[in-house]
């Protein structure tokens, strides 16, 4: 069996062809990399096929890891495997990032993995010598990973060394293998795992934008790209820490499934801050949710996103553009009020909330041809 193996979800980008009847892969390719990832992956790819001396035909599995990560590095290699795969018709397995990990320590040891989460966090997970997962992964303090960890482990990640020195346990010993995910060394644990569909990301908590130092209004030139089905469960995420009722990830893929459905993410210094997702039918559209995480709030980038998505509806025809706002959301309201949008009706009772329920106020916008 011929393997892809693909690897962007934290500061490297990787990508190697393994297969199943040799020790050593057929190519690889790995480089450290903060940022970059979506620029880099193709061409690593296209030159790791040439050097295997394979093309896309003979590739029988792809393998890529799911997370923890970055968010947008995470997205990137799952949608790049996610459209591969469905273009050529063969499965993915994914993998984890902490489980790719702990494929690069070789010794018979128990091991445990820990990456930096930022905050005095790490992502965590630890193994049996056989590197069979034992606990996690997930989120932990120092002290909480360290407690992970098994008698005389082995500690992985680029948490390791602070890791261990906060635990003060003799028993731990950092590993010298790599700290971050090797396409080339997990593609065959990758592989083996029974496949089940489009692998899913794993994201251990929000989406980490950066906030700017000062909450100033003024607004901040956001990047903005269009997203598809692929991205759910990131969009997911998002609005859920923007809404009290936030949509799961099932209902986004079938909101971005339907015709003229787009979304559009707008990213703050390359980390998902917020989105708008829009629905298009002949001369009428309705933006279904607009959503921006609460620490990157009041910096214009609703604004932005939504100014970028009436552009596009203007340019493919549409005349006409509806929304719903609940009445108590008073800076909703004051934002569709300055750009336009003026109450059409009111639905009754349409929001159910913890405490009851309440309107949602139906607004209109003419744009013009």
């Amino acid at each position: 069996m011929n393997i892809l193996s693909l690897d962007t979800a934290m500061a490297a980008c990787s990508a190697a062809v393994v297969t199943t009847d040799r020790t050593l892969p057929l190519a690889e390719a790995f480089q450290p990399m903060e940022r970059g990832h979506a620029e880099a992956l193709a061409p690593m790819v296209a030159k790791v096929m040439l050097a295997s001396g394979l093309d896309f035909a003979a590739i029988d599995r792809i393998t890529v890891t799911t997370g923890p990560g970055t968010f947008t590095g995470v997205r990137i290699g799952l949608s790049f495997a996610r459209g591969l795969a469905l273009a050529r018709g063969i499965a993915v397995n994914g993998i984890d990032s902490l489980s790719a990990i702990a494929a690069n320590e070789a010794s018979a040891r128990p091991l445990l993995v820990v990456s930096d989460a930022r905050n005095s966090e790490v992502y965590a997970a630890s193994f049996d010598p056989e590197r069979r997962l034992t606990a996690g992964p997930r989120i932990a303090s120092f002290m909480e990973a360290a407690e992970m960890a098994a008698a005389d482990s082995l500690v992985i990640g680029s948490a390791a060394r602070a890791l261990i020195a906060a635990s003060g346990r003799a028993d731990l010993a950092a590993s010298s293998a790599g700290d971050l995910p090797v396409a080339a060394n997990f593609a065959l644990r990758a592989a083996a795992a029974p496949t089940g569909g489009l692998p899913a990301p794993l994201y251990l908590r929000a989406p980490d934008a950066k906030p700017q130092a000062s909450p100033l209004r003024g607004a901040n030139t956001i990047a903005v790209e269009e997203v598809s089905e692929s991205a759910a469960a990131l969009l997911a995420a998002i609005h859920a820490e923007a809404f009290e009722e936030g949509w799961s990830e099932a209902s986004f893929q079938d909101l971005l499934r339907m015709p003229g459905a787009v979304a559009l993410l707008g990213l703050d210094q390359g980390e998902p801050a917020a989105f708008v997702l829009a629905r298009r039918a002949a001369d009428e559209a309705e933006i279904i949710t607009i959503a921006t995480r609460p620490q990157a709030r009041r910096r214009g980038m609703a604004r932005q996103l939504l100014n970028r998505e009436l552009s596009e509806l203007v340019c493919r025809g549409v005349r006409h553009v509806f929304l719903e706002v609940a009445a108590s959301n008073t800076a909703a309201l004051g934002l569709y009020g300055g750009m336009g949008f003026r109450e059409a009706g009111r639905r009754k009772d349409y929001y159910q909330r913890q405490h009851g329920r309440e309107d949602a106020i139906v607004m209109r916008r003419e744009l013009a041809p």
